[in-house]
Parts: C-alpha cells; structure tokens; sequence
C-alpha cells in the first residue's frame, strides 16, 4: 500500500531537534500505513546515528540513510528516498501540531485527482487560504517564502518527471522541486498552522547568508523572469520583499549582534548586485527604534502575564 504522505527531513544530525520533530509526528495516532518519514542525514554525528537506528527499529515506516551530500542537496536525497503519494519537506525543527498529520492526510486525499501544487506557509500570512490559477500569480503572493524549503511539497509523479541527471541549485534545490511545474491550472498556498520551531538561532545554517538571500534567492527568480514564466511587475515585487528580509538580517545580526550561525562575512560582496548596499543599512537604522520599542513592549506584556499567573 503507498502512503498518502513522506514527510521528508533532511538533517545535519542535530539530536535536540530532530526527536521531538520524530515524536511530534508518532503521537499523532494515525495509522502507519497512511505515512512514512524520511531522515537523510549528512552530518557526521555518530551518536545521533546510533540514536535514530535504534529509534528505527520501532518504527516499521521510518527510512534513515546518511549521505555524503553537501549542504542543503541533502534535501533532494529525502525526495529520492520516498514513497509516498504527496511527498512533503519538514525542517528538523519543525515541530508537528497536534491533530496537523490527521489534517495534511485529508488535505492530500481531498487534492489527489486535481494535484494542484501546494505550499504549506503555516500560518505567516495570517492564516489565508489563497489559490492562485496562474503560476505567475502564484510567485507573487510567495514572495520571499518561496527560499522557506519547509512550505514545499510535491507530488512524486511530478518529482519523478525531473530529470535523473537535473542539477539543483546549490543553495536552493528545493526551489527546483517547488518550481518544476509552471503550467497548471491551480496553485495553492494554504496558511493553515501545522507546526511550530524549536527555538535557536544556533547552528541553523553556516552558509553565507547575504550572498543566499541578496543574490541567490533573487536569482532564481530573475531565471523565472527570463524564461519568461513570471512578469516584470513580479519579479520587482519579489525584490521588494527580499530587500525588506535584508534589512531585517541586518538589523538583527548586524547591527543588534543577535547570536546566529550564520556567515555574515559576505555582506560586502553581496551588496551593489540585486541591491545598494547604503540603502540597507539606512533602513535597518531607521528601523531600530521601532524594533527596540516593540521588544520592550513584549518584555512588559511578558512580566504582566507572569505577575498575573501568580
């Protein structure tokens, strides 16, 4: 019998993360026949290997493989491992809402005829269901979601029609898998909350962070552009958005020297491509008040709520 749905999740072998992701998913009571989980794992933890084996011998529909992939091709590993009718990513942190497996089952089921393609943005566009019957239209309402691997899921039938030897991007390979098909007839971003973050901003990621997000990112986009599958007017719309998340790292890591894993190092390089480098330090300075009265704000309402529960 083929699960409805391979929850996918590649990781770099980060135990605090990824088993209460695993029991989030198995406490869920729902029949094993209904779904698999995939870990791809490209770390070199050996004690969280000796851990997710032994977690494997108690789940009949769990699939562990270590790879020797780089970075976030790990990603494509998951996908290559899966059996399942929808094939769907879940980031190593992403914690499962309880009933959210009963719920993304029926929503698979409901959609299988049609397969329209799916992104599941969990709640940051305040909860909007929003179908789209253009793929054009579809780019625009992501925006900057679109570099969020764990909004994406596919269908293996269209998984499988990507080529073999296809070479993802390097910094992105899930935007390959989320932009293979631009032709259908109807595109969905469903907002509905399915999951919440362990929270910690350590070891996140390592990667160059201005270089993936003011030129990468962008870039993908601009391909779309240039084939020709999106308009001008969203593809300015798109480099809105992600100029908005530039300022947003820069305020925070930069200029707040919030601790991060990333690599902050290529800021320079970065600017002056897609965006000006002057511009985003202006607005994340400009910014500042705001943030800080906002995060005052929170601390008080947050002392309120404890003063109060005593």
């Amino acid at each position: 019998m083929q699960p409805i749905i391979s929850f996918c999740i590649p990781t770099n072998g980060i135990s605090e993360w990824v088993f209460p992701v695993l029991n989030s998913i198995y406490s869920q009571n729902v029949s094993k026949e209904l779904f698999e989980v995939i870990v791809t794992d490209n770390g070199n933890n050996t004690e969280f290997e000796d851990k997710i084996l032994l977690y494997k011998k108690n789940h009949i529909n769990l699939i562990y493989k270590k790879t020797n992939s780089i970075m976030f091709q790990n990603q494509i590993d998951s996908l290559r491992l899966a059996n399942g009718l929808y094939l769907k990513f879940v980031n190593h942190r992403a914690v499962l809402e309880n009933g959210s497996l009963e719920w993304m089952l029926n929503q698979i089921s409901n959609y299988k005829d049609e397969k329209p393609i799916i992104y599941f943005s969990n709640g940051v566009f305040s909860g909007k269901h929003v179908e789209y019957d253009t793929f054009d239209s579809f780019v625009n309402g992501l925006k900057e979601y679109a570099s969020w691997t764990t909004g994406v899921g596919v269908w293996k039938e269209d998984f499988e029609k990507i080529p073999v030897n296809h070479i993802y991007n390097k910094i992105s390979p899930h935007s390959d898998v989320l932009f293979a098909v631009r032709n259908r007839n109807k595109y969905i971003i469903d907002d509905n909350v399915w999951s919440h973050n362990i929270n910690s901003q350590n070891n996140k990621g390592f990667y160059d962070l201005y270089k993936a997000f003011g030129c990468e990112e962008l870039t993908i986009t601009l391909t779309l552009l240039i084939d020709g599958d999106i308009s001008a007017k969203t593809f300015k719309n798109v480099k809105r958005a992600y100029k908005k998340l530039l300022v947003k790292f820069y305020l925070q890591f930069n200029i707040l020297k919030i601790k991060c894993s990333y690599d902050l190092s290529g800021f320079n390089d970065s600017m002056g491509i897609f965006f000006s480098k002057s511009s985003i330090i202006i607005l994340a300075y400009l910014k500042l008040p705001n943030y800080l009265l906002t995060q005052a704000i929170t601390y008080i309402k947050n002392i309120i709520k404890k003063i109060i529960k005593k």
